[in-house]
């Protein structure tokens, strides 16, 4: 496996409970490559600026996290379909064409999925929250074919705004938009794409059960409430942990060449790793 140096990094606000350095430290070891990440902290009036001060220090390119990912979207010069298509961008490198994006969570979900063997094709949805990473969540699930995604948000406009974009690019899914609440029927999926359970304590208001699905994009060392609650159920769970691995190595791949074929194995060595060091205590 061979990895071109990498230097690179994350914008957002606020970014205490980042493990991504953790992550790239382990992709190095792996890769026995060098590979140099920072946290950026950035004020939303500085954020050009720092995407010019990242291009001048040479690095390869830069993750984006809350919130800043529908933002960045318009300072983009080549997208990939899932940013078009959700608004939203995570992954972004200095290319050719300027500044390049990708969206990594979208994939991720998918991957994981498919790592899980759950088909949602045909399958209910509530995703929680109306941001970048809902609109992730929700290309993914159009993608893959589901048959309908609500959004459950405090901010119903931009739950409502999320859900026309995604139906004009998947019409055979059904996206809707609802209050922060539990929803009505009986979603076979549930996802928490809020800072709930990372940023901010609690979970979203649902309860999945045996024969559910549960998705935690927000992680945290210990552990977040909602994929531990949901677990405790009975529900099949696909946690934070194993989503922020996922995109990391192919944001790794988007900016050094990471191979395609290495890539499973690769994502699997450091998920398994990162569980390790965090259960010894060497990351908290």
């Amino acid at each position: 496996m061979q990895i071109q140096p990498v230097k690179a990094g994350l914008f957002g606000r606020p970014l205490s409970k980042s493990l991504s350095p953790d992550i790239f430290a382990i992709f190095a070891r792996l890769a026995g490559a060098k590979i140099s990440y920072e946290l950026r902290d950035v004020p939303p009036d500085q954020l050009a600026g720092a995407i010019d001060g990242a291009r001048a220090e040479g690095w390869s390119g830069f993750n984006v996290t809350i919130p800043y990912k529908t933002k960045v979207c318009a300072m983009l010069n080549l997208t990939d379909p899932a940013v078009k298509a959700s608004g939203a961008v995570n992954t972004v490198r200095f290319g050719r064409a300027g500044l390049e994006g990708l969206n990594t969570d979208a994939r991720a979900l998918l991957d994981a999925l498919s790592g899980c063997g759950y088909d949602a094709a045909g399958k209910t949805a509530a995703v929680f929250g109306a941001g970048g990473a809902a609109a992730s969540a929700g290309w993914a699930l159009g993608r893959a074919a589901a048959a309908s995604v609500t959004f459950c948000a405090r901010n119903p406009e931009a739950a409502a705004s999320l859900a026309a974009r995604l139906s004009f690019a998947f019409p055979r899914t059904v996206f809707s938009a609802a209050p922060f609440e539990a929803p009505g029927g009986k979603p076979d999926m549930f996802i928490n794409a809020t800072p709930l359970g990372m940023y901010a304590p609690g979970r979203p208001p649902c309860a999945p059960g045996p024969g559910d699905l549960a998705v935690d994009m927000a992680y945290a060392a210990g552990g977040a409430a909602f994929a531990a609650a949901s677990a405790a159920a009975g529900a099949r769970v696909v946690d934070g942990l194993e989503l922020l691995v996922r995109q990391a190595a192919l944001a790794l791949k988007f900016w050094s060449g990471l191979p395609a074929g290495d890539i499973v194995k690769f994502t699997d060595e450091a998920l398994g790793l990162l569980r390790k060091q965090i259960k010894q205590g060497d990351i908290k």
